[in-house]
């Protein structure tokens, strides 16, 4: 009888580290799956926008109409040190459900011949950097560059 409840024990114990186990994973995942989802309809926002700035046109970054108001970005390097917790849809409204992500954006001119070169004059391409963080630990960073094809800006 007491051989019989040992092993009943170490069984109990190893089934309940394995559901515990099987618990954090499947958090986990969950987490990893919204912080690329976070990452990926950001991208499909900024593919939407023009690559040069209809109104000054030689500008970079927000300019001053535009400062800290995302539903006016109207060219990709708006978005540039865009950053914010907890993230927001394109009209300012938090995504609640995401309270714990902070969602960042870096804009940067490359090179034509060496998207790893930072260059200061626009070459004709932009790399964006989108990066999802949960409580703090970066979990997703996406690198992109879009090239610019004139006669195409919205």
């Amino acid at each position: 009888m007491l051989l019989a409840a040992v092993i009943i024990s170490v069984l109990l114990v190893s089934a309940l580290r394995l559901f515990g186990n099987i618990g954090r994973s499947r958090h986990l995942l969950a987490v990893q799956d919204a912080s690329e989802l976070l990452a990926l309809q950001m991208i499909e926002e900024i593919k939407g926008q023009n690559y040069h700035d209809p109104v000054v046109p030689d500008e970079f970054g927000p300019g001053a109409d535009e400062l800290g108001n995302r539903a006016a970005f109207d060219d990709i390097d708006d978005y540039h040190l865009w950053s914010v917790n907890p993230p927001q849809d394109r009209n300012g409204s938090p995504m609640n459900q995401y309270a714990d992500y902070t969602r960042s954006v870096t804009v940067r001119y490359v090179a034509a011949d060496n998207f790893e070169q930072t260059v200061a004059q626009d070459e004709g391409f932009k790399e964006v950097v989108i990066t999802v963080a949960h409580a703090g630990k970066r979990l997703v960073r996406h690198k992109y560059v879009i090239a610019d094809a004139p006669g195409f800006d919205q």
